[in-house]
This record gives structure tokens, C-alpha cells and sequence, in this order.
């Protein structure tokens, strides 16, 4: 009996052993990830990630290769983890625990099957994303996009082909050398280059393994008019294991006024500069929330640390409903090195911009003049465009939008103006005018080809506009308003209003239409008149921010409708 009792718990105990094997061999295989603290000196930073709710600081010597200190997470499974980036206020490892925080980054980030991932933070506070097959050595991704003058180079040299053959096998050559990396948003300046879809999406495809923001990438997808290509262009992504969400065509619409307030009277009611920042940057998190850049500013001001106000700045970026006015901001950071940090953030998000640090002022008349008599006195139209070009390059030179509508004009050619128009963007000094421009250009692709180059320049949203509105003077306008104010009756002011909005001569701004709209009681009529002032409006750039006036979502929504609908 004995001797039977121990075979059968041998045999049990071998059957358990192999069951065992078995499932090990079916249970699904981990990654790593590697958090890779580039450059960060604890003498200046410190930072805080956490993955899944395990911190791991920036300042605590995980392992050190050159000036990447690299923290190793072993056995993640594959699937969706967390990420958040937090800068601390103390530099000092023994405070890690309770220094104050400033939550700067957020992310859901997806580990697939078969692949480690390098999670790389810099000095800046920003992330990259690199994936490497698992198994083989690490290696630490150090892809740096282009320089913006090495890229403009590389840009003029393309548009200097004569053929689309000849731009194509440019472009082609860039994206298979092994030495150069692009931003998403250089890369879309490249492919708006090629007029051929087909083309574009032979080289969008060619262009991923250049391309340093991958996780920007999938916004390619709306320079693809045809259906079929784009269609093709997010199969190509997804095969890249990106899970692609459907596309949001929402038109989002900044924080009412009373939802605003009473976020700002939160603000203000926080105990410590910690608490204040924490909950701003809650609600810049909260996807949800829209702000316009005035709201954005209000909040900013509450902030008295300049390094804090950097961050949350930026971190506002993802809920600007008029990202073109972003730059506004900068006089909130007297530090030239805030300043400068700001530009560089601006730069990885597509911009072209000098930190605008200073006041730009354009050109004067007088020197004007004698620069319009210079491309006149040429005698071809490519030496016009060539003195144009010089001139809109030269980094000492601005111009109001109508100093370039009047230069454009001695340009025969659409497709020659079209390129002087956007390579005049830098030089602007009212950008919310820029869009006065469309009227120089008849044929639609060229009006299509600028809506997208200004959306890649962060307008949320572009129409065409066909007619040079200047905004009434001060002293008519009030004028106005003292008419309106002075009538006893909400039905007369609605009639009062409704003639002046319909007044083909009248143009007004998004402020002036505002003060009238506030004389107005009832939200059905504001939204109405709101409605009817569109056509009037001079900086559409900024009309949204009329929803600050309608307290109803339905009216908000309708607005916005009618808006993307016109």
C-alpha cells in the first residue's frame, strides 16, 4: 500500500509539474519600459513620473549613462498603463515625498506584445515615446527633429524643383536618410508640397520612420481630401499598433462665463500656491474643458512662481479653443529664459515664432514704399518673387497683413502667391487678419491648401473670407451703444441691434459684439443676434468666445453649429 501511495503522488505531482509548464507557456509575455531622465541636473529640476501609481524621481540615481539617468520597470504586461509627469518645487531627494507638485503631463500609453518601451523625459519636461522590439539590447531612442533652419533649407530647396517629380524624389530621398528626423508638423509641410494624393500618401507612409512625435502622427490624416487614402493612411497606422480613434469633428467651445468664474473663485480660494496650481491644472487635464486664451491668461495670473506659470501654460495648450492667439501669453514671463522655453514648446507644436518677446512693428510707410517700388521696378515676375521672398525672410522685417496683400498682388501667378503667402506668416503682426488674404486667390485648391497650412499653425478651425472688413472706429461705435443703452424697451434694442447687424457697411469686433450683445436680456435673442453678426465680424478667429454669453449648452451648440455650418 505504501509503495502504491508514493507512485501515485508521484505520478499527481508530475501531472501538476506539466499542467504548470503549460500554462506558463500560454501566459502572455511582459515588457519593460525604461524611464529615461535625459539631461535633467537635480541642481535645477526635478521630476516625478509615475507609472501605474509607482513614482520614480529625477533626482534619485537609478542608474547613470552619460546624462541620462535610465529607471528600469521589468515584467509590465501588455495592454494600457498610465502615465504622469509631475515637476517638483524641491530639488532636494530628502523632500521628494513633500515637495509640492505641478502636474505637467498626462498620459494613457499602450505596451504591445513583443515590445519594450522607452519613456524619455528632458530638462524641458517633455516626453518622447520610443518602442523596441523586446529581446534584443536596449536601445535608447535619440531622435531630434530637424533644426527649423536646417528644415526651412530643406523646405525652399523643395519648393525650388520645378516639377512634382522632382519635389516627390526630394521628399523621398529626406524621409530614407537615416540622419534626418521630422516633427509631425514638418513633415506635414513636406506632403502639402505634393498636389498629388497618391504621392502624398506614398510619402506619408515613407515618412514614419522619421517621424519624432508618432503618437501626433494620425493628424496626417486631414490632408487626405479623398476618402479611399485617408482610409488607407489610418489602416497604415493601425498596422503600427496605434489604436485610432474615430475622428472628433466637434467644434469645441471655450468655459461660459459662470462655469469660468466659479473655476477662477476655486483658484483663488486655494490656501497655497500648490493648491492653486494643482487645480488649474486639473482642470486643463479635464478633456472636457475648453478655454479661450484670455480665460487661460486669468487663470495664469493667479500663479506667482514664473516656472509653475511655464508649465501650466503649456499645459493648457490641448484645451485652447484659439490656439492662434496663444502667443499672447508671452507677456505673462518676464525671464527671457521662460520666454524662450515657451518658444521652443510652440516650435515642437508646428510654429514658426521668435518667442515674440518683443513688440513687432511693421514696416514703415516710407520704407515700404521704396521695397513695393523695388519688386515693381523688376522686370520678371520670378525676380519679384525672389525680392518678396528675400524680403519676408529677413528676420528684421514685419508686415501688417495689408503690406502683404499689396506685395502678393504684383504676383501673377496663384501658386507663386500662395507660397509667398505662407512664407509671409512669420513676418504678420495682426495673424488674426491673416485670413484677408483669401481673396487674392480664385482658384479653390489654393484656398483649401492655406485653410490647411493655417490649421498646421494651430487655427483650430479656417473659412475662407472674401472681403477686407475693417472694424467700425471707437467714437461710431459707441455711438451705437449709447443708442442701444438708451432705449427703454428689450424689443426696440433687439430691432435697434438687428438693423445695425444687417447694415452691409458696418464691421465690428468679436469685443465690439460682445458689449452689444450684453445689452440684450434674453438668450434666445443673444443667440440670434450672435448669429446674424457673424458676417460682420473682422477677427473670426475669436468669435467663439461670444458662448461666454449663452448659458444654455443647446445655445452654445447651436452657435457653434452655425458657425461651422457658415
Amino acid at each position: 500500500m505504501i509503495n502504491i501511495h508514493i507512485k501515485t503522488m508521484k505520478f499527481l505531482f508530475v501531472i501538476f509539474l506539466s499542467s504548470l509548464l503549460a500554462l506558463e507557456g500560454d501566459a502572455q509575455s511582459t515588457q519593460s519600459v525604461n524611464l529615461i531622465f535625459d539631461g535633467i541636473s537635480s541642481a535645477t529640476k526635478n521630476y516625478k513620473l509615475v507609472v501605474d501609481g509607482n513614482g520614480f524621481f529625477s533626482n534619485k540615481k537609478y542608474d547613470i549613462n552619460d546624462d541620462q539617468n535610465i529607471a528600469v520597470i521589468n515584467s509590465l504586461q501588455a495592454g494600457k498603463h498610465t502615465l504622469k509627469v509631475y515637476r517638483l518645487s524641491n530639488n532636494n531627494p530628502k523632500y521628494n515625498a513633500s515637495s509640492k507638485k505641478t502636474l505637467v503631463y498626462s498620459k494613457v500609453f499602450v505596451l504591445r506584445d513583443g515590445y519594450d518601451m522607452d519613456i524619455t523625459v528632458n530638462a524641458a519636461g517633455r516626453v518622447q515615446f520610443s518602442e523596441n522590439a523586446s529581446g534584443g539590447d536596449v536601445e535608447i531612442n535619440d531622435k531630434s527633429p530637424m533644426t527649423t533652419d536646417d528644415f526651412n533649407q530643406l523646405l525652399q530647396s523643395i519648393r525650388g524643383k520645378w516639377s512634382q517629380a522632382l519635389k516627390g524624389e526630394t521628399e523621398s530621398e529626406a524621409f530614407n536618410n537615416t540622419d534626418h528626423y521630422f516633427t509631425t508638423s514638418q513633415i506635414r509641410q513636406m506632403l502639402l508640397l505634393i498636389n498629388t494624393e497618391g504621392d502624398r500618401l506614398d510619402l506619408a507612409k515613407l515618412s514614419f520612420r522619421s517621424v519624432t512625435d508618432s503618437a501626433n502622427y494620425v493628424q496626417l490624416a486631414d490632408i487626405f481630401k479623398v476618402q479611399s487614402n485617408k482610409n488607407d493612411f489610418i489602416e497604415f497606422v493601425r498596422a503600427k499598433g496605434w489604436n485610432v480613434p474615430a475622428t472628433n469633428n466637434a467644434v469645441h467651445t471655450p468655459m461660459v462665463e459662470s462655469k469660468f468664474n466659479l473655476l477662477l473663485q476655486a483658484v483663488n480660494s486655494k490656501w497655497s500656491q500648490a493648491l492653486k496650481g494643482e487645480t488649474e491644472s486639473d482642470a486643463f487635464n479635464n478633456s472636457n474643458n475648453y478655454f479661450s486664451t484670455n480665460q487661460v491668461r486669468q487663470l495664469l495670473t493667479l500663479i506667482t512662481g514664473e516656472s509653475d506659470r511655464l508649465d501650466l501654460a503649456k499645459l493648457s495648450y490641448r484645451s485652447l479653443t484659439d490656439s492662434a492667439n496663444f502667443t499672447q501669453l508671452y507677456s505673462l514671463f518676464k525671464n527671457p529664459a521662460s520666454k524662450d522655453d515657451l518658444s521652443d514648446f510652440l516650435r515642437g507644436k508646428g510654429w514658426t515664432t521668435n518667442g515674440q518677446s518683443t513688440v513687432k512693428t511693421p514696416m514703415a510707410d516710407n520704407k515700404f514704399n521704396s521695397l513695393l517700388q523695388t519688386v515693381k521696378s523688376k522686370w520678371s515676375q520670378a525676380l519679384k518673387g525672389e525680392t518678396e521672398s528675400d524680403a519676408f525672410n529677413n528676420s528684421n522685417n514685419y508686415f501688417t497683413t495689408s503690406q502683404v496683400k499689396q506685395l502678393l498682388t504684383l504676383i501673377s501667378f496663384e501658386n507663386d502667391r500662395l507660397d509667398l503667402a505662407k512664407l509671409s506668416y512669420r513676418s504678420i503682426i495682426d495673424s488674426a487678419n491673416f485670413r484677408q488674404l483669401y481673396d487674392l486667390f480664385q482658384t479653390q485648391a489654393n484656398k483649401t491648401d492655406l485653410d490647411d497650412f493655417l490649421r498646421s499653425k494651430g487655427w483650430s478651425s479656417t473659412s475662407a473670407q472674401t472681403t477686407v472688413k475693417t472694424p467700425m472706429a471707437d467714437a461710431d461705435f459707441d455711438q451705437i451703444v449709447s443708442s442701444v443703452r438708451f432705449t427703454l424697451l428689450q424689443f426696440l434694442k433687439v430691432s435697434y441691434e438687428t438693423e445695425v447687424f444687417n447694415n452691409p457697411e458696418y464691421f465690428f469686433t468679436t469685443n465690439q459684439i460682445k458689449e452689444l450683445l450684453l445689452l440684450i436680456n434674453s438668450e434666445n435673442n443673444r443667440l440670434e443676434l450672435a448669429k446674424l453678426s457673424y458676417k460682420t465680424v473682422t477677427d473670426p478667429a475669436n468669435f467663439l468666445q461670444l458662448n461666454s454669453l449663452l448659458n444654455s449648452q443647446n445655445s452654445r451648440n447651436a452657435l457653434a453649429s452655425y458657425v461651422k455650418a457658415h
